[in-house]
């Protein structure tokens, strides 16, 4: 009874977020369909003579366009709002998926991949602040989650289709899966901070009644976000963005959520989902690579529904630390079984692949998307996620592009281990610096990182809103009054 009524006090946002969720499933096919690169290459019914170096930019060039893409995803947004540009965007993505399926000519294919590489990880650019910005605090972690789940979904179903479908068939209803999604995502009410910025505050008001339920008070939600936008003097322009971003408390969780980013790649996460044949073959693993990837893709989609279900209880940084930790420990029992060369534990590299994708479900993977919402201040929000999202691209385009060339030079194994390093600098990143979002107001999060010791976690020094990031959380108001008495 108690979930019924859960449900029922919240069902409009979760409704409005579920349909914003499924535009991510063009991401999780995108990184997917990496696999099918392999498929082509056995195909003796194509055309194309792929080579080696074919195949590395088949994989990577998905990242190329996403560079520009997730740049300039930050001034679309602020120019047509951000339901509004995942519409738009989503059907380009729909041609190229039927374009990559109808085609016999490679170079069409490599258009194909850039189009729908680019419009992928813009959707994931767009579509994690909007998340957070439609969500009450209560549900926001929850909801939040759900986009690296359809990222999850969005490469299990390409890993089963690859399995059992040839490429063309297998691309083709990629296609036609984003369609629908393009059409439904233009019903969703718009963002109601896009809208207050661009001064529509009527619009702004009926969006928050379809996204609430009918007993909360929209007036005062909707004061406290104007209240929000006056004080950080945020009218809307893009120019405005850069203007803010020079104050510390802006820039500075940008700097640290960038960083996240970039360590989590460096981490290989994306290596073993986008080469998960190529490595599971050169690990020496014994079943067929592709059922290997079927299983990578479930025990990821697995262990992320997990997190979505208790990251509000747990909150995001003790998950992201756990999580980093156990990562780098798989990887460094992977390589350390790479070293030793023996031919009877073929499974363990399996096995530790496995325990490593199941931890990155329940926090590398999902985490840092969510500190992409909540952690960037409502000043630079739009401007920063464009600004994280491009260079997580630009890491992973650089990953995916020299793996398969470091391993020649030093081996999959010492590869491995470098990615493992990478893991636990991670965790010890966020350790020292992240301080905990779990239920907490995007206004009250925006004072995470003012003060001039923002940066020393450590540090006594008291922070208006601000708790250090070690034994992390922000003090709620009664905190403070019991202090105070």
């Amino acid at each position: 009874m108690a979930l019924k009524s859960w449900f029922i006090y919240r069902w409009r946002q979760i409704c409005a977020s579920c349909v914003v969720v499924c535009a991510v499933l063009c991401t999780g096919m995108v990184v997917g369909w990496s696999v099918e690169v392999s498929r082509i290459m056995e195909d003796p019914n194509t055309n194309f003579n792929l080579t080696i170096n074919d195949q590395e930019w088949l994989v990577s060039c998905a990242g190329v366009m996403a560079i520009f893409s997730t740049a300039a995803s930050g001034m679309l947004v602020e120019a047509v709002g951000p339901c509004r540009l995942l519409g738009f965007v989503l059907l380009p993505a729909t041609i190229g998926w039927i374009l990559m399926a109808a085609t016999d000519s490679l170079p069409w294919i490599y258009v194909g991949r850039v189009v729908t590489g680019g419009v992928g990880f813009m959707v994931t650019t767009v579509a994690q602040p909007l998340l957070a910005e439609m969500c009450t605090a209560d549900v926001r972690g929850l909801l939040s989650s759900l986009p690296e789940m359809m990222v999850s979904v969005g490469m299990l179903l390409v890993y089963v289709m690859a399995r059992f479908l040839d490429w063309q068939n297998t691309t083709l209803v990629c296609g036609l899966l984003i369609f629908p999604v393009s059409v439904a995502v233009l019903f969703v009410p718009e963002s109601p901070y896009w809208l207050l910025k661009k001064g529509k505050e009527k619009i702004a008001l009926r969006a928050l009644m379809q996204l609430r339920a009918p007993e909360h008070d929209v007036d005062a939600e909707l004061s406290t976000i104007r209240d929000s936008l006056v004080q950080q003097a945020q009218h809307g322009s893009f120019l405005q963005q850069f203007r803010s971003l020079k104050e510390p408390g802006n820039y500075r969780p940008v700097v640290l959520v960038t960083v996240i980013f970039i360590l989590r790649e460096l981490g290989g996460a994306m290596v073993i989902f986008m080469y998960s044949v190529f490595f599971f073959v050169n690990a020496g693993v014994s079943i067929d690579p592709f059922t290997c990837s079927v299983l990578v893709g479930i025990c990821r989609l697995l262990f992320t529904l997990i997190s979505a279900s208790i990251i509000d209880r747990l909150g995001r940084r003790p998950l992201l630390i756990t999580s980093s930790i156990i990562c780098g420990l798989a990887l460094f029992v992977t390589g350390g079984v790479l070293y030793s060369d023996d031919q009877g534990v073929g499974w363990v590299p399996l096995t530790a692949v496995m325990v490593y994708v199941a931890s990155f479900g329940l926090g590398a993977g999902p985490v840092p998307w969510i500190l992409l919402g909540e952690l960037l201040p409502t000043p630079v929000r739009s401007l920063g996620a464009s600004i994280v999202t491009s260079i997580f691209v630009m890491s992973l385009f650089l990953v995916t592009q020299v793996f398969p060339e470091l391993t020649v030079v030093m081996g999959l194994r010492n590869a491995v281990l470098v990615f493992g390093a990478f893991e636990i600098l991670l965790a010890l990143v966020v350790f020292l610096f992240l301080p905990e979002t779990r239920g907490r107001t995007l206004e009250e999060l925006q004072n995470a990182f003012v003060g001039s010791s923002a940066l020393t976690p450590f540090s006594h020094a008291s922070r208006e809103g601000y708790a250090p990031a070690y034994g992390s959380t922000f003090p709620s108001s009664s905190q403070i009054m019991e202090k105070v008495r």
